[in-house]
């Protein structure tokens, strides 16, 4: 696989994906249907430009049933942006599409189908990573993506939820035997930003909890 599989160090210096004004206009929507007969349990949504695999979209706590759907929100910096897809069901097959193209005001609706799993599924570690809302307001948006891709990808939320003060959201991450950076970004209800470097390090485990605080606060156009 071209994606390197990668645990948590919280790392002080904000990367270049920090500086830029959060326009949830610029929002595109992806909606991802099971066909499988089976569950699937993680679908990763990752930037192409990126060595990595981002985090599973659907949540360490939940699965897609079969014949249901779910939608997200996916932030890039172009009007165009490639993104690749891997997606695992609860017998150990996996689904994977490469090249994505999600084109502005354009909806993608991604089919999961029985056709188009491979029994022969790569083998990875997942960690767990547990965020925290520890800023005294509801977030609406909450992404995690790898720090070498200038997209953040799919808002880890859905469309439909938001993280209350107090409450956490699990995600799922793969692991290798490397470290790999990550940037955190949320925003609230009133349109503050969060952000924060993460470093997921296999060496320290395989779970992991941070908390958005409210000293994770950005400036008004990312300064």
């Amino acid at each position: 696989m071209r994606k390197i599989l990668l645990s948590m160090v919280l790392l002080g210096v904000l990367s270049a994906a920090s500086a830029f004004a959060f326009d949830p206009a610029e929002l595109n929507r992806i909606t991802f249907v099971n066909t499988t007969g089976a569950q699937i349990q993680t679908i990763f949504l990752s930037p192409g430009d990126s060595m990595y695999w981002g985090p599973d979209i659907i949540g360490a706590d939940f699965v897609l049933k079969d014949g249901g759907s779910i939608g997200y929100y996916v932030h890039y910096p172009q009007s165009s942006f490639d993104f690749d897809v891997l997606a695992t069901d609860d017998q150990g097959r996996e689904f994977v599409m490469r090249g994505l193209k999600m084109v502005d005001g354009k909806e993608q609706t991604i089919t999961l189908t029985r056709k188009g799993l491979d029994t022969a599924a790569t083998e990875f570690t997942l960690a767990t990573v547990e965020v925290e809302n520890d800023t005294g307001a509801e977030i609406q948006y909450l992404f995690i993506s790898p720090a070498d891709s200038d997209a953040w990808g799919a808002d880890l939320l859905d469309e439909e939820n938001t993280l209350a003060d107090g409450d956490s959201h699990a995600i799922v991450i793969p692991v290798g035997k490397e470290k790999a950076p990550y940037n955190l970004f949320a925003e609230d209800g009133d349109g503050k930003s969060y952000f924060f470097n993460v470093t997921i390090d296999p060496s320290k485990g395989k779970e992991f909890a941070v908390s958005i605080e409210k000293g994770d606060m950005q400036a008004p156009g990312g300064e």
